[in-house]
C-alpha cells in the first residue's frame, strides 16, 4: 500500500512546490495557476485523491496569502495578516468597510502601521531611560487587561443586542419622532447690483414663467437662481423641518398645500424667492431599520460598560488586597480657585 500511495504523494509535493511558485513570482502566477491546475485535472482523472491534494494546495495558498508582504524594509515587515488584524482590532466596525473600499486611505493606513513599528523597532534598540520603559510596560500592562477583558466578556453568554435595540426604540418612542418634512426649490433673486424694484420685478418675472404648464423648474433655477448651489442642483434644498429655514421663506413654503404648488416672489435677509413645493412628508418616527445598527452599537457598548464594570468589582473584592488610604489622601491636591481665576483672566 506504501508504494501505491508514494506517487499521489510526490505530486502532492510537486503541486505545493507549484503554488510556492504562483506567490513568489507573481509576474509568472497565470503560467504557474494553469500548469498547477492542468496537473489537478490529469492526476484525478486517473486517481482518488482529489481531496488530499486540493486540501494541500489550497491550505499552501491560504498561508501564503495570509503572510504576504506588503511593505518590508530590511527585517521590518508588514503582512496581509497584520493588516486584517489591525483592521478587526483599531479601526470601529463601522467604519471598516469605507477604510477597505478606499485605496489611498488603506496605503496610508498600512505606512502608518509599518512606521509605528519601525519607530518601536528603534526604541526597543537604543537604552532606554526609566520613564520610558514605565510607558512601554504601562502600555504592554493596558493592553493584557484589555485582552483578558475581551476573553472574559466575550465567554459569556452573550444577550441579542437586536432585541434589546428594538426594545428601547419601543421605550422611548419621543426620541423617534419625525417632525413634518417639505422637500422644496427655489429660484433667488438678490438685491446686490441692483434696485430692489428691479430684484424685485425679475423675482415676479421668474414665478410668472413657473407657474406656466409644464415649466421645468430646475432648468428656471439652473438659469436665474442667485443661490450658488442652486445653479448645480436645480434649486433642490432637499428635505427640512420647521425651524430650519429663515421665517418668511418657512411660513411661505410650509403653506403650500399640493406638490407642484409655487409661491413667491418671498422677501428675505437673502433677496426675493421663488419656491415649489416637491415633496411633503408628515409627523412621524423614523423607522427602526433606519437606526437599527446605530441602536444595536449603542446596547452592546452598553453591555461591555457593565460588564467591565462587574470585572472592576471583581478584582476590587479579591481577597488579600491591602490599600494604604493615608498615602492615597497625601496625594490629593486641592484646587486654588483663585488661581484659576487669574489665569482665565490672563
Amino acid at each position: 500500500m506504501a508504494r501505491r500511495h508514494a506517487p499521489a504523494l510526490r505530486i502532492v509535493v510537486s503541486i505545493s512546490k507549484v503554488a510556492d511558485l504562483v506567490f513568489l513570482h507573481k509576474k509568472q502566477a497565470d503560467f504557474g495557476l494553469l500548469f498547477l491546475f492542468s496537473i489537478l485535472r490529469a492526476f484525478c482523472m486517473k486517481t482518488k485523491y482529489v481531496i488530499l491534494l486540493l486540501s494541500a494546495v489550497f491550505a499552501n495558498i491560504t498561508a501564503h496569502a495570509a503572510d504576504e508582504v506588503l511593505v518590508r524594509q530590511g527585517e521590518t515587515a508588514i503582512t496581509r495578516h497584520d493588516v486584517q488584524l489591525a483592521v478587526e482590532n483599531f479601526v470601529p466596525e463601522q467604519g471598516r468597510a469605507e477604510l477597505m473600499a478606499s485605496e489611498k486611505r488603506l496605503r496610508d493606513f498600512v505606512a502608518q502601521l509599518f512606521a509605528v513599528r519601525k519607530l518601536a523597532e528603534e526604541a526597543r534598540a537604543r537604552t532606554l531611560e526609566a520613564s520610558e520603559r514605565w510607558k512601554i510596560d504601562a502600555s504592554t500592562e493596558r493592553a493584557a487587561a484589555q485582552v483578558q477583558l475581551d476573553h472574559l466578556i466575550n465567554g459569556q453568554d452573550l444577550p441579542d443586542f437586536e432585541k434589546a435595540a428594538r426594545e428601547f426604540y419601543v421605550a422611548h418612542p419621543e426620541q423617534f419622532a419625525q417632525p413634518e418634512q417639505i422637500k422644496a426649490q427655489h429660484v433667488l433673486i438678490k438685491s446686490e447690483g441692483r434696485s430692489k424694484e428691479e430684484a424685485l420685478a425679475l423675482a415676479k418675472q421668474v414665478a410668472a414663467q413657473a407657474k406656466k404648464d409644464g415649466q421645468d423648474f430646475g432648468k428656471l433655477a439652473a438659469e436665474f437662481t442667485e443661490d450658488p448651489s442652486g445653479k448645480a442642483n436645480g434649486g433642490d434644498l432637499g428635505f427640512f423641518a420647521r425651524g430650519s429655514m429663515v421665517k418668511p421663506f418657512e411660513d411661505a413654503v410650509f403653506g403650500l398645500k399640493a406638490a407642484g404648488d409655487i409661491v413667491g416672489p418671498v422677501e428675505s435677509q437673502f433677496g426675493f424667492h421663488v419656491i415649489r413645493l416637491v415633496e411633503r412628508k408628515p409627523e412621524g418616527s423614523v423607522p427602526f431599520e433606519q437606526v437599527k445598527d446605530k441602536l444595536v452599537r449603542d446596547e452592546t457598548l452598553k453591555y461591555r460598560r457593565m460588564a467591565i464594570g462587574k470585572e472592576y468589582g471583581r478584582i476590587g473584592k479579591l481577597p488579600g488586597i491591602e490599600v494604604d488610604q493615608d498615602a492615597i489622601k497625601a496625594l490629593v491636591k486641592p484646587l486654588d480657585f483663585k488661581a484659576h481665576a487669574r489665569a482665565a483672566e490672563k
